[in-house]
C-alpha cells in the first residue's frame, strides 16, 4: 500500500502499489494509524512458509533415507576432510548432508528454471500477456490508477510464482549454506542475499514482471545442469556402488552431458541473454523515470528500480567472471585429455 501523502520510508515498508488499496488504506490509517509491513508479500506468506518447510523436510528425509538406498555417499578427498584435522583425509567420511543438500537445490532450481523457460520461450506469456512497452514490462503487474472496479491489474502471475520461488530458495539456501563449507563463501552468500532482496521487493511492489521471469527464472535454467555436474564432482560416477559397468558409463555420460549443457545454457542465458535484457531494462527504466510512471503507478518504488539496474550490472559482471573461470577450467580439461 503506497500512501500518496506518506514519506518514502513509509512507502518502502508498505510497497504494494495499488490505487484501490491506496484509497482504502489512507482512510484506515487516518483513523487507526495502523502500519502493515509488506502487505502483498503477506498474502503469499502461507505459500512461502510451506516452501521453507518443504525444503527442510525434504533435506532431513533424504538425510535419513539415503544410507538405506545403497548409494555411496563417500565424497572425494577434496570434500571429505577430517573434522579434527582438516589436513587429514577421513577415509570413512560420508557426505550424506552434501548429497541431500544438492538434491534439495536441484528441486528448487528445476522449478525456477523450467517455469521461467516455459513462460519465456514455450508459452511466451512473458511477451503476449504483457504490453511490450516500458509500462508493460516494468509495471505490468501493478494496478493502474484507472483500473475498473479497483481490480488487481496483475497480467503475468507467473512472475509472482518466480518471485515466490526466489524468496523460498535463496532464503533457505542462505541459511543452509552456513553449515556447508563448499557453499558458504562470501561471493555465494552475497549472491543469495542480493537475489533474495530482488525477489522480495519484486513480489511486494509487483514491478518488472517481464524481467523477473527472465533474471529469476530463465537464468536459473543453467543452474539445473550445474547442480547435476556438482553432484558428480562431489560424488564421481566411479564411486557409486554398482556391479554394472553400463550404469557407471551412463552416469559418466550424464555427468558429461550436464557439464556441456551448463556451459551452453550459461553462455546463452547468463551472458548473451543477460546483456540484451539488461540493456532493454535500462531503456525501459529511463523511459519510466522520465515520464514519471513510477510515481504515478507505484509511489516510493523508484529506489527499487535503481537497485535492480545496479544488480543487473553487478550480477552480470559476476557471471562474466564465472564464465571466464568455466572456460579456463574447460581448457584445462581438454589439454589434460
Amino acid at each position: 500500500m503506497c500512501i500518496a501523502n506518506s514519506n518514502n520510508a513509509y512507502q518502502f515498508l508498505n510497497g504494494k502499489c495499488n490505487s484501490s488499496s491506496r484509497n482504502n488504506e489512507t482512510t484506515a490509517n487516518n483513523s487507526s494509524h495502523t502500519i502493515m509491513i509488506f502487505p502483498r508479500v503477506r498474502r503469499f506468506l502461507p505459500v512461502i512458509i510451506s516452501g521453507y518447510i518443504f525444503n527442510t523436510a525434504l533435506y532431513f528425509l533424504l538425510h535419513i533415507l539415503l544410507p538405506y538406498t545403497g548409494i555411496n555417499t563417500t565424497a572425494t578427498s577434496e570434500f571429505c576432510k577430517s573434522k579434527s584435522d582438516e589436513s587429514t583425509v577421513d577415509d570413512e567420511c560420508t557426505r550424506v548432508d552434501l548429497f541431500a543438500f544438492q538434491i534439495v537445490s536441484f528441486v528448487n532450481l528445476f522449478y525456477l528454471g523450467v517455469l521461467g523457460f516455459h513462460t519465456f520461450f514455450v508459452s511466451r506469456r512473458a511477451f503476449t500477456a504483457l504490453p511490450q512497452k516500458p509500462l508493460g514490462r516494468i509495471l505490468g503487474n501493478v494496478q493502474s490508477p484507472n483500473s475498473a472496479n479497483g481490480k488487481n491489474g496483475v497480467m503475468l502471475p507467473e512472475a509472482d510464482y518466480v518471485n515466490i520461488g526466489i524468496i523460498i530458495f535463496q532464503g533457505w539456501d542462505f541459511i543452509a549454506s552456513i553449515f556447508f563449507d563448499e557453499h558458504c563463501t562470501a561471493v555465494m552468500m552475497t549472491h543469495h542475499f542480493l537475489a533474495f532482496i530482488c525477489g522480495l521487493f519484486s513480489l511486494e511492489y509487483g514491478l518488472v514482471p517481464f524481467y523477473a521471469t527472465y533474471f529469476g527464472g530463465v537464468s536459473e535454467f543453467s543452474s539445473i545442469f550445474l547442480c547435476v555436474a556438482d553432484l558428480f564432482r562431489y560424488f564421481p560416477p566411479s564411486s557409486f556402488q554398482t556391479s554394472s559397468p553400463s550404469v557407471v558409463n551412463f552416469l559418466s555420460s550424464l555427468e558429461l552431458g550436464a557439464q556441456g549443457m551448463f556451459v551452453l545454457t550459461f553462455f546463452n542465458f547468463r551472458i548473451l541473454g543477460w546483456i540484451y535484457l539488461s540493456s532493454l531494462l535500462f531503456k525501459d527504466a529511463v523511459q519510466a523515470l522520465k515520464r514519471g510512471l513510477m510515481q504515478q503507478y507505484c509511489p516510493g518504488s523508484r529506489w527499487f528500480l535503481l537497485y535492480l539496474l545496479s544488480m543487473s550490472i553487478l550480477l552480470g559482471g559476476l557471471q562474466a567472471f564465472w564464465f571466464r573461470q568455466i572456460i579456463e577450467k574447460a581448457v584445462e580439461v581438454v589439454a589434460g585429455n
